[in-house]
Parts: C-alpha cells; structure tokens; sequence
C-alpha cells in the first residue's frame, strides 16, 4: 500500500510540472509580459486586446476614373465591423478623347463632345467580415465587405475658349461648350476648370457594392489594405457626360474599383 501511495504522489508531481513546463514553453514570458500567437504574426512581443473601433484613409481608381475615401466604425464582434464611410471621385465617359487645336500648338488640350464634367459624392453604410486571419509574419487577412447608400451627383459645365472670327484667330472668348455652335475649327482650347462652378446641379441616387480586402499590415494596431470590387450607381435622371448628339446619356453605373488604404483599429475602454 505503501508503495502504491508514493507511487501515485511521484505520478501527480510529475503531471504538475509537465503542465508547468508546457505552459512556459506556450507563452515564453517577456519583457512586456506573456507572448501570444499575434507575436507570430507580428514580428514582435506586445499586448493583444479585442478591438473596439476601426477607421481608414484611402485612394482608389475605378474603370471610369478615380477618387478618395474616408470610413468609421465600429467592431460588432471579434471578425465583424459596421462602418459609414464617404466617397468623393469623379467619373468619365468611355468614349472620351482628348484632342487639340492643330494650328496652336501651345493651346491647351480638351474634349470634343463633352458638355459636363461629373463628380460624385457617396454616403455608404459597410459591412466588414474576416475570412481568413493572418497566421504568420508576413501574412495576408483576407476579409469581404458590402455596401448601400446614398449618392449625390454633381454636372458642371464645360467652358471652352473660342476663337474669333476664323483661323488665325484674332482674339477668345470664353463659352459654355455648345456642341450646336462651336467645333473643330472655332475651338482654341479648354477653359480654366472653375467656369461653370456656379451653374452646376445636383442630382440624387443610390449606390450599392461589393468587394475583398487584402490586409497586409505588420504592425499592431495599423492596417495597410488592398481591395478590389465593383460599385452599381444608379441616379434618378440621365447623367449627361457627352453630348446627346453623340452618345446617348445614362442613369446606370457599373464600375470595377482597385483600392489602397492606411488606417487603424483601437479599443476604446470609455
């Protein structure tokens, strides 16, 4: 019995410091305290806590011209975020051509046909969802997001300066591009883009979109993102890009976007 007694006491001193040892060799204390497995995928030793908030700076081109944005949110659990986010960027026609004046070769180029430059800005609601975390140092999160919200449209007329009365010209005026009275041969060159900033309207829409992101930053606490997607805009009148002697204007938008953002995420304890 004896025996049997110390046996089993050798047996539970020997689990205890196996589970000891186990649990140093899991966490490796450090200067800053315990490691975790985020300081695999950082790079170094630091605190890990859930976050609360998250914000992001970016620049994106889309098919049919480019922009900026700026979005804050909040986490709603460990791998989700809800966010509002707002868009400024500017869009073209695709048949847009830059042409100029043959006989002034200092003369500024512009675009024959076009009658409004158009801009946008867009108020969006975004849904952030993690797909796959980051696993090592170097490695890359992959997450997917969705988007609706309101869009506000802006036509601003094109201004061109006109040659007068015929080639050599003898003097310019500067006029709102009229496709009916001026062309080829009576245009000298385009307007500073400030003419027309008073005569521009407003036209309201709707937005909705799609995309994935590619978080590749090696730092805790700030993000460093690609993300591809598409945006369908859709605005209750025709968006008038290029004459309608032309081309026939459009309410629809599809675009594909590619996007660069910076930005951070943080744990607000108030």
């Amino acid at each position: 019995m004896k025996d049997d007694r110390k046996l089993m006491q050798l047996q539970t001193l020997l689990l205890l410091a196996l589970t000891f040892f186990f649990q140093l060799s899991f966490y490796a204390q450090s200067d800053t305290g315990l490691k975790t497995s985020k300081d695999a995928v950082y790079g170094e030793e630091g605190v890990d806590v859930l976050y609360s908030h998250t914000v992001g700076m970016s620049l994106f081109a889309h098919t049919r011209g480019g922009g900026v944005n700026i979005r804050y949110g909040r986490f709603i659990t460990a791998k989700e975020s809800r966010s509002f986010a707002f868009d400024l960027f500017y869009t073209k026609h695709i048949r847009e051509e830059l042409t100029a004046n043959p006989a002034y070769s200092e003369a500024l180029p512009y675009t024959f046909g076009k009658v409004n430059a158009m801009f946008t800005t867009r108020f969006s609601f975004e849904k952030r969802q993690e797909i796959t975390p980051k696993l090592r140092f170097g490695a890359v999160q992959v997450g997917c997001l969705y988007r609706l919200g309101l869009n506000v449209g802006f036509l601003k007329p094109v201004y061109l300066n006109i040659g007068y009365p015929e080639l050599p010209y003898e003097y310019y005026l500067t006029e709102r591009y009229n496709p009916e009275e001026h062309f080829y041969d009576d245009i000298y060159e385009r307007a500073p883009w400030s003419n027309g900033l008073d005569e521009m309207i407003l036209v309201p829409g709707l937005h909705g979109g799609f995309g994935i992101s590619f978080e590749y930053g090696d730092e805790r606490g700030l993000t460093k993102s690609l993300e591809v997607g598409a945006y369908f805009d859709v605005y209750l009148k025709e968006m008038e890009i290029m004459s309608v002697q032309f081309v026939d204007p459009s309410r629809y938008f599809l675009s594909l976007y590619l996007k660069f953002e910076m930005g951070a995420n943080w744990t607000d304890d108030r």
